[in-house]
């Protein structure tokens, strides 16, 4: 029976087109399949190898990045370092020589009233790139108009260094102070562009002069309230208030009224109002010219403004001691409420 089942078998098969077709198929795969067993360990090592090695192919992209990064953040880190050095080296002379520093020097100390008994130009000292030139400066005037003109001069753009500074009494000048400074100047070699930055630096601040003189016994004088820090120039006189046979003046000034009356301070140039009436206020200035302090008088008319103009005999040289009536006149011109 088995070998009719066999025959019987064979003959299908014999007579099948489709299994003599599948049956080399089937044959190869099983081949495969048999070699892909024998190599599956094979490939799966190797697969194991080239994961690791993208792996690591990844990291070292990752940090090649980061090292991209890093150096275009230290090439912007440079380029900024090297903007402000150069902005740093044009500001050692601000553009200007020392001949330009000396002519400033002595503008601001005249502008100030000062007076001014040695300026020396030292020996210039070479540094790495940089030339610094001392300058020893003694200078005599009162101690509001002396840090008024250190704070001004010591503040400008141009780099300047204060060494040794010594404020004393000027015994052969009763009121006054000798200051004895050593200034540092310095100055790059070679030129230096202009930095771009410079139209983005602010104004400065109007330099305001201290609220206590401690040279003085007296801080009343060296306070300046009100109309004290203004310019006569820019002062009008709008009107008067009478009270009984004493008058004051109401002066305009920015677009707000101040009364002012005998005694009150005005102007920058130690002012005091010695007289008011219906149609003018009077006040006596005192300038430091020529090593002396000299006393004017000017006229603040009303609606006509400031009369400058000073005759012969209001003019007196006059070496003034501290505790002087005139100077020591308390502070005024209180602003009117609206």
């Amino acid at each position: 029976m088995n070998l009719l089942f066999r025959l019987d078998w064979q003959a299908y098969v014999v007579r099948s087109r489709f299994l003599r077709n599948a049956l080399p198929l089937l044959a190869a795969c099983l081949v495969l399949a048999l070699g892909c067993l024998i190599r599956w360990p094979e490939w799966r090592q190797l697969q194991q190898v080239e994961q690791a090695r993208h792996r690591a192919l990844s990291e070292q992209q990752q940090t090649r990045s980061a090292q991209v990064l890093a150096h275009e953040g230290t090439q912007e880190a440079l380029g900024q370092a090297t903007q402000y050095l150069q902005e740093s080296r044009w500001r050692l002379a601000a553009g200007g020589d020392l001949s330009d520093l000396l002519d400033q020097l002595s503008a601001s100390g005249h502008a100030h009233g000062l007076h001014f008994e040695q300026l020396d130009v030292l020996d210039e000292l070479k540094q790495s790139g940089i030339r610094q030139t001392p300058l020893d400066v003694q200078v005599v005037g009162r101690y509001t108009t002396l840090r008024m003109w250190l704070d001004e001069w010591l503040g400008q753009l141009r780099l300047l260094r204060a060494g040794d500074l010594q404020i004393t009494n000027a015994i052969d000048r009763p009121g006054l102070l000798r200051l004895r400074l050593r200034v540092n100047t310095f100055q790059a070699d070679g030129p230096v562009p202009e930095p771009a930055s410079l139209a983005l630096l602010p104004a400065r601040d109007e330099v305001l002069p201290p609220a206590v003189d401690p040279f003085s016994t007296r801080s009343g004088r060296t306070v300046r309230e009100g109309l004290a820090k203004v310019p006569l120039a820019q002062l009008d006189m709008v009107g008067s208030l009478s009270r009984g046979l004493a008058f004051e003046a109401l002066l305009s000034y920015a677009g707000r009224l101040y009364r002012v009356r005998v005694g009150d301070r005005l102007g920058r140039d130690e002012g005091v109002v010695v007289h008011v009436d219906e149609q003018q206020v009077e006040v006596l200035e005192r300038l430091f010219v020529g090593g002396s302090w000299r006393e004017r008088r000017v006229t603040l008319t009303l609606r006509k403004g400031v009369d400058r103009e000073v005759k012969e005999d209001d003019e007196r040289v006059d070496e003034v001691v501290d505790g002087d009536d005139v100077a020591d006149a308390v502070a005024g011109g209180n602003a009117l409420p609206r």
